[in-house]
């Protein structure tokens, strides 16, 4: 008796971790979702964060991730948080959590001895495209106005005009890497970023005259 219980033990275990290694991967993927109503995107999952943009009903764009009650999406406009009770997923409502779509798991005991049983979601996930590695500059805050972007690795240590002293946000993509010097030659005050800036701080907002990136 005891080393049945002990063998059950052991394959409860492994099933655990099949679990697990299977959320794991349904992690990764992103859902396509739509929003239910007007609702406004903001810079962080809150309303205390700034407003980017606004989502139309209906308007589709793609879930990345969520927590606590808000979700990252992507969509046509400026990407970022919006509140989950007004996100839908196409054919049902976006879980809590979408990037952890449902696992089911169950467990059968026959003549054999147990048997274990693991899916996750509704069907089959294909995980998203990966992220273009790139930093792009923008003319005003919160990702507005004229744009320019670059690959990492790219540089440039004497903006001219339009653009010197003329970026005031920056979108960081991929793991990419920025710095910002607010002299020419990377010299001066200097700030790197590896996310992304809808507002600068005063002391570098419209002050940039060189940068660099890097992975």
């Amino acid at each position: 008796m005891k080393t049945k219980m002990k063998r059950t033990a052991i394959l409860l275990s492994s099933a655990l971790l099949a679990l697990l290694g299977a959320t794991a991967v349904a992690s990764a993927a992103s859902i396509p979702a739509y929003a239910k109503s007007a609702v406004n995107v903001r810079t962080g999952p809150g309303v205390s964060y700034n407003k980017v943009d606004t989502l139309f009903a209906g308007e589709n764009v793609m879930v990345r991730e969520c927590q606590s009650g808000w979700c990252y999406v992507d969509h046509a406009g400026p990407d970022g948080w919006v509140s989950a009770n007004y996100l839908a997923q196409r054919g049902r409502n976006v879980p809590n959590n979408p990037t952890r779509p449902p696992v089911n798991f169950s467990m059968t005991f026959g003549t054999g001895g147990p048997s274990f049983s693991i899916s996750v979601g509704a069907g089959s996930i294909t995980p998203p495209n990966p992220v273009q590695a790139k930093v792009c500059f923008y003319r005003n805050q919160n990702y507005r106005g004229s744009s320019f972007c670059v690959a990492p690795g790219t540089s440039n240590n004497a903006l001219m005009a339009p653009w010197n002293h003329s970026i005031s946000s920056v979108r960081v993509f991929g793991g990419a890497k920025v710095q910002l010097c607010r002299n020419w030659n990377y010299s001066g005050s200097c700030v790197v970023y590896n996310t992304n800036r809808a507002h600068f701080p005063h002391a570098f907002n419209n002050k940039t005259s060189s940068y660099q990136t890097w992975m």
